[in-house]
């Protein structure tokens, strides 16, 4: 059964399960969002078999009525553990129904493993796993993989049971290098019912995607000796607070170089504290903040995908463009700054200090200014601006924000504030439904003790969406899941009217 070597050896000897946990352990998949069909009598004979034989390392099933449901809470799942967790879907409508959902996970750089089952290709009972329904002639697609391969940073095709392992261990390569992204690997129900012999689970130490990208030395020179010199140096960042650890690298940058300025368009996640003086807010467009800085001079960009490969028209010019890890990328300009005894000594120029003070206090203006505005009255009726403000002030600091708000989502974040890291989780795409199942699945993940930064459990997981998005997100499944799994969220509905 091929779904046992997904997830760890075929075992044949109960002697072997301690090494037959290791693929699934190793590979980090440790929850599959399912929603099986007619493709699928093997896997579940191979789930049953699992969670019989190896109840305490068998991945956990959660059942999903709408495949939106399931590749979402997967994203949301994957947002904070930092691995990907498998979706199964039916054939092809099964991946049709996984629509804007493939979409976001792309768009947001979101590593999820996506397996599906095909039609069968035998009619006549040849090998077992052959077609006995009327849907395995409808449901054959001429090219399923291609419903989702342009979305995709892998699609691939398991042909024999053999060479399972290596096809999953390739799909997990290319979710897991930068940009990160979903993967589909898709089987024929002849496949996953052939009969394999037991097999050693890949070494995935050796099968481990691509390492962070570094500048070159050039690079690392020329852009720090241009942020000293700048006089209004600008930062925009959008994806790199994804990484746990880059928020307070950049605020380290910031305090190194006073005058700094960091504004946050929320790509995906928090990226720069708001309480930080060096902040400049959040906007998902233009903003005041940068039409004063040194934009004439230099504008340098550095991204793990500066071309944005997948989006056909995408240019603005910059003097220079490196694809490197935004958290190499920042330890390198520290250190740089740190070790140049020439930037050094400009730094002590009083200026930058009294620059330094300057940025604080417009900082500090700008929260005033946000403090200043109208509160709720007795009888008001409630705007995006005050369930900001009563959501700062009745939930606890370690509470995660999932928020799909769209255009509201500037004065909730000018509200809120948000300065810990991962305390702010954004779609990242456009596609609307996304947060019903990412904040389940960013709530299951925390549950499970699998934050890869180390941050500890939340007290709480708060879904900010609209009306709209509610509404595409297929919210009975969502309720379902929740209800079935028991899985504790605070929504705040954004109602406009549009939808009731």
């Amino acid at each position: 059964m091929l779904f046992w070597s997904l997830f760890g050896r075929y075992v044949l000897d109960p002697v072997d399960a301690a090494s037959s946990r290791l693929l699934t352990v190793q590979a980090g998949i440790t929850t599959c969002f399912v929603n099986v069909g007619s493709d699928h009598p093997s896997l579940l004979e191979a789930i049953v078999k699992g969670k019989r034989e190896r109840p305490n390392s068998w991945p956990k099933m959660v059942t999903c009525p709408s495949e939106i449901t399931a590749i979402s809470m997967a994203d949301g799942y994957a947002r904070v553990s930092g691995r990907p967790q498998a979706v199964l879907v039916h054939v092809d409508v099964g991946t049709q129904a996984l629509g804007q959902g493939v979409h976001n996970a792309s768009v947001g750089r979101v590593p999820v493993f996506i397996f599906a089952g095909l039609c069968p290709y035998t009619e006549a009972g040849e090998l077992r796993g052959s077609r006995t329904e009327y849907m395995h002639w409808l449901q054959d697609a001429p090219d399923q993989k291609a419903i989702v391969r342009q979305y995709c940073r892998y699609t691939g095709e398991v042909r024999t049971g053999l060479n399972i392992k290596q096809t999953v261990g390739r799909a997990l390569q290319f979710a897991n290098s930068t940009p990160r992204g979903p993967v589909y690997v898709a089987a024929a129900r002849e496949v996953l019912a052939e009969e394999i012999p037991p097999q050693e689970p890949l070494n995935h130490q050796q099968w481990g995607p691509i390492g962070p990208s570094a500048l070159p030395a050039d690079a690392v020179r020329d852009i720090t000796t241009a942020l000293v010199h700048a006089q209004r140096p600008l930062i925009i960042t959008g994806y790199s607070g994804r990484d746990r650890r880059t928020p307070q690298l950049l605020a380290a940058l910031a305090d190194l170089v006073p005058g700094i300025r960091v504004h946050d368009t929320g790509g995906s996640d928090m990226c720069f504290p708001a309480s930080h003086p060096a902040s400049e807010g959040f906007r998902l467009s233009l903003d005041e903040c940068t039409k004063d800085a040194d934009v004439t001079a230099k504008i340098y960009h550095v991204d793990c995908d500066p071309l944005n490969q997948s989006i056909p028209v995408s240019f603005f010019p910059a003097d220079g463009r490196w694809k490197a890890d935004s958290y190499t990328a920042l330890k390198q300009l520290v250190a740089y700054a740190k070790s140049d005894t020439s930037l050094m000594n400009s730094l002590r120029d009083p200026k930058y200090k009294a620059r330094g003070v300057v940025q604080a206090k417009a900082h500090q203006d700008r929260l005033g200014k946000i403090a200043s505005r109208p509160s709720l009255g007795g009888q008001d009726v409630l705007d995006f601006e005050n369930v900001g403000h009563l959501l700062k002030a009745s939930l606890p600091d370690s509470t995660t924000f999932v928020v799909e708000a769209v255009t509201a989502s500037h004065a909730i974040v000018d509200r809120i504030q948000p300065s810990r890291p991962g305390s702010w989780i954004n779609c990242g795409g456009t596609g609307i439904g996304w947060s019903n199942g990412a904040a389940m699945g960013v709530e299951m993940a925390l549950a499970d003790g699998e934050s890869h930064s180390n941050l500890g459990r939340t007290d709480l997981v708060c879904q900010i969406v609209g009306d709209g998005s509610f509404m595409c997100a297929a919210p009975s499944s969502a309720l379902w899941v929740a209800s079935k799994y028991k899985i504790p969220i605070l929504t705040i509905l954004l109602n406009n009217g549009g939808k009731s």
